[in-house]
């Protein structure tokens, strides 16, 4: 399919001879010409930002100039030429708008020295780009509860998620490698695991605006399959500007809380300034801003075997700095240079719901880093911007429960297993872009290339777990286990533990050197070019090249029964087409439309998990129980010392696939966008993307049933010598077996226990199917406001690469297709603000989404000692019945779900309930 829609889109590419599209640059282009239409060569454009840098332009030949790679702000355009009268006009810049703004020059007349026109809405006429804009006044007016600047992303359309809980714009794991943030023009979101672990943080008071494209940026990004986000910060002006800020809540109007039955001690300070102006006027300038954060919080859960109310004081303090500076050298040259940082620490984590106490932990993040840019006119007609920076990213979570971890069927008690975690992320980002305008062609061409390194120490199963003890356990047995609570692991009760999970389980523990270490080199090419074909139309065609060495080669060379990549994934050529007509040639219309190729970002997660856990760097121990040979968990290995003699253990281990490779998406648009009376804009498109080879996860140990070719054998069950092995996952060799006895198990390698694999089938992917609509009104008669609502459709068949699917196989990923958990129908969000006078002004938001769909289980342990993520499955000859009626005929499972969600699979031979089947109530935020 790759192939296919590559060789499709290249060929479009190559039928208009150029290779062309428009860059993803902020800054403005048009044409010159006198009152007859004819253009006006030689003629000089003056930008002058508004309290700030003059920029400088010539027309070409055909009348044309180009301005590219400018600070979002307001500014002043002076078109001017010998014989004719100068015309002034005021635009309001948003970032990444290449505004198209073309000026008739009267004839010189003793009468006019100058010709100041009204200012206009600013309409992109040549970008068929699908993406919506948080203007200055949004980012400073618009309420938002926890100052949180991302949060502003729902007043763009295509936005679906309701509140923003991870710092970036979507809200579901499957949408790893589908987002890119980056702040003055360079990458800053982390990517050495998913967005729940955090990014970089800057105060709102920091951000001047952000752009949010939804569907088909152009060449000059990539490295995301979804979501782009353009910001910038603020910078000093000709002025002195400054203020200082205070938010504070506390717990007065609270309701008590439904766990703990009373109102809860709430409180929350944040606050900080900010300061900004001239060091030279007209030459060199100065911002810089704080903002602090303390909140006293308390962390509640009940428990969910003892329904036992538990609270715990948690503190949370965040600090967030950045400074930047802008010089102008001279009319041509100019450079700025910005350092940012920011803190996080939070006491008490992990516990909330009806999790245990004892997963509890501390959480600490860190970032810090600096970008400089020099922005060159080598001529009037070409134009260099080249960046560098440096940005690091880390964090730390440090459990309280110094135990194992022990996974039963309705709770799991003890430390995380996979913390202490303590990870760093160090990028080098440097970045040149080459702007040359040439006739009708304004071409962009550039490189990127980022050296990441990822860093750390992650402990994985070094207290031991145990995984799976499928007991579904009673209060009685839980306080038998842990007298004191399971937080206090000096007062376990190994002997009521054994009694429970030593007789059908399974017992890893790590050992070795568990340190990070993934070196990866990104380059990225492209090159386009903005074609104006026809004086109202624009076609915008565009390639692009990335590659990410290290992406799937980290750790060694293993000669251990896994099947691992061998190489990169570098067939990774993305072309992208795409048009934009003004019909009227008013500059008031355009409409738009195209479709391209976007491969996603790696998440070094899966690189990390195979340099460490791949049975040579690390020891991932485990051994299996039956009821004949169970576990003692005092003495799990039965004095041995599996760090000394590993290959007497079976392992647990987590590499990649061998044909892993780069998941990408098709996106397609066709909207327009026009200017309506009382200076508003309404923008409507149709967006489609559809995303191929996603990650999954299986068991790659797993040997295929010889009866039925859906299902697994047991790998809990011996192994007969008469049995045909089938590795059903192929990625994992066969081992030979000399001799069978009762611990031989059904498993493709002796070696393994289980094979945690990332896998990227053909038939793991998204649907999005969007309508999306945004109505904003500029200020007029102190009054400013915006509507976006969307239509959407989203289905999926994964939800990330810790996924493990319901069936076993990667063939049976198939089945998997359903509404993603991030799917909602309708998602609405208005907005306005009304000026008063002294500076006064009253603002409000409204949000509004028809409900998440959520997902669907049984709440019982698979069939054949399957590991989906949610089992699905019901047992042979159990009778599904709905929650709260009675069982006719034994055994029976409850269904909270309709029971219309569950159906009988033939080809599987088991009944089935269908995925994310629930659906949320609808959000109301105002």
């Amino acid at each position: 399919m790759k192939m296919f829609l590559r060789s499709l889109l290249l060929l479009v590419a190559l039928s208009v001879v150029t290779v062309v599209g428009r860059a993803q640059q902020t800054g403005f282009t048009g044409k010159i010409t006198d009152t007859q239409g004819a253009a006006i060569s030689g003629a000089t454009v003056e930008v002058v930002r508004v309290g700030g840098a003059a920029f400088h332009a010539t027309t070409n030949a055909e009348g044309i100039y180009l301005i590219p790679s400018l600070v979002a702000a307001d500014y002043e355009i002076t078109a001017s030429s010998s014989g004719f009268t100068p015309v002034k006009k005021p635009v309001t810049l948003l970032v990444g708008q290449l505004v198209t703004l073309d000026l008739q020059l009267p004839i010189a007349s003793t009468t006019t020295s100058i010709v100041v026109e009204a200012e206009s809405l600013a309409i992109d006429t040549t970008s068929s780009v699908v993406a919506g804009n948080v203007t200055p006044q949004e980012v400073q007016g618009v309420p938002i509860n926890g100052r949180n600047y991302m949060s502003l992303a729902t007043l763009v359309p295509g936005i679906k998620i309701n509140a923003v809980t991870s710092d970036v714009p979507v809200g579901s794991a499957s949408e790893s490698g589908k987002f890119m943030i980056t702040m003055d023009g360079l990458q800053v979101s982390q990517d050495t695991a998913g967005a729940a672990f955090g990014q970089p943080r800057f105060s709102q008071d920091a951000i001047s605006q952000f752009q949010i494209i939804t569907n088909r940026f152009d060449a000059t990004l990539g490295r995301s399959a979804g979501v782009y986000v353009n910001s910038q910060s603020k910078s000093g002006s000709n002025s002195y500007h400054g203020g200082l800020f205070g938010y504070f809540r506390n717990d007065s109007l609270n309701a008590p809380d439904p766990v703990a039955k009373k109102v809860l001690p709430f409180s929350d300070q944040q606050f900080g300034g900010t300061m900004g102006g001239p060091i030279k006027k007209d030459k060199l300038w100065f911002f810089g801003s704080y903002e602090g954060e303390r909140k006293p919080d308390t962390a509640t859960t009940t428990n969910l075997v003892t329904n036992a109310a538990f609270s715990h004081p948690n503190t949370l303090r965040v600090n967030e700095y950045l400074g930047r500076g802008d010089y102008q050298i001279n009319a041509t040259n100019r450079i700025f240079v910005r350092g940012d940082g920011f803190t996080y620490k939070s006491d008490y984590l992990g516990v909330s719901g009806n999790a245990d106490p004892s997963r509890a932990y501390q959480g600490t993040r860190t970032s810090y880093g600096f970008v400089a840019d020099w922005n060159s006119n080598i001529t009037p007609n070409l134009v260099n911007d080249l960046h560098g920076g440096y940005h690091h990213f880390g964090w730390q979570n440090l459990p309280y429960t110094q135990s194992m971890e022990i996974i039963f069927s309705n709770i799991t008690v003890g430390g995380p297993y996979n913390y202490p975690q303590i990870f760093a992320q160090n990028n080098q980002d440097y970045r040149d872009d080459l702007f040359w305008l040439k006739g009708k062609h304004s071409v962009k061409f550039g490189a990127e290339y980022i050296y990441t390194g990822h860093g750390g120490y992650f402990q994985q199963n070094v207290r031991g777990r145990i995984n799976p003890c499928s007991a579904s356990i009673t209060a009685a047995q839980y306080n038998a286990m842990f007298p004191n609570g399971a937080s206090d692991a000096s007062s376990w009760n190994y002997t009521a533990i054994n009694s429970v999970c030593g007789g059908a389980s399974t017992f890893i523990k790590g050992f070795g050197d568990f340190t990070v270490d993934v070196p990866r080199s990104i380059y990225g090419f492209w090159f386009q070019d903005d074609w104006k074909i026809l004086p109202r139309l624009t076609v915008n065609l565009g390639i692009r090249y990335d590659n990410d060495f290290g992406a799937f080669t980290g750790g060694p060379k293993l000669s251990n029964g896994l099947l691992v990549p061998q190489g990169n994934d570098n067939n990774n050529f993305a072309p992208r087409l795409g048009f934009a007509w003004d019909p009227m040639g008013n500059g008031k219309t355009n409409i738009r439309g195209g479709a391209g190729l976007y491969f996603a970002d790696i998440s070094a997660n899966q690189i990390i998990d195979q340099q460490i856990f791949n049975g040579v760097s690390t020891i991932q121990a485990s051994v299996s129980s039956t009821a004949a040979s169970p576990i003692n968990f005092s003495d799990p290995f039965k004095g041995g010392n599996p760090a000394a003699n590993p290959a007497a253990y079976s392992q647990a281990v987590q590499p990649l696939a061998k044909d892993a490779k780069v998941p990408y998406a098709l996106q397609l648009s066709f909207g327009v966008q026009r200017e309506l009376p009382w200076r508003t804009v309404l923008t409507l498109d149709f967006v489609h993307t559809r995303a191929y080879d996603d990650w999954i996860r299986l068991n790659g140990n797993f040997l295929v049933d010889p009866t039925n070719a859906q299902r697994n054998l047991n790998p809990n069950t011996s192994l007969a010598s008469s049995t045909t092995r089938v590795c059903g996952n192929g990625s994992v060799a066969l081992d030979t077996i000399s001799t069978f006895s009762s611990s031989t198990r059904q498993v493709c390698n002796q070696s393994f226990t289980s094979v945690s694999q990332f896998f990227t089938p053909g038939g793991a992917g998204s649907i999005y199917d969007g309508l999306q609509m945004g109505i904003k009104h500029s200020t007029m008669a102190g009054f400013t406001g915006a509507l976006a609502y969307t239509w959407a459709r989203t289905k999926n068949s994964t939800e990330g690469p810790f996924y493990y699917p319901n069936k076993p196989f990667a063939s049976g990923i198939k089945d998997e297709w359903a509404n993603g958990t991030d799917d909602q129908r309708h998602s609405l969000t208005l907005n306005g603000e009304y000026k008063w006078k002294y500076g006064l002004s009253l603002s409000s938001l409204f949000r509004f989404g028809s409900g998440l769909a959520f997902g669907t289980a049984t709440g019982t342990a698979s069939p054949n000692g399957g590991t989906p993520t949610f089992n699905r499955t019901v047992a042979a000859g159990t009778t599904p019945i709905q929650a709260g009626t009675t069982c006719s005929t034994s055994p029976c499972l409850q269904v909270y779900a309709p029971l219309s969600t569950v159906h009988y699979d033939t080809g599987y031979g088991y009944g089935v309930m269908s995925r994310n089947a629930f659906r949320g109530r609808a959000n109301e935020r105002i």
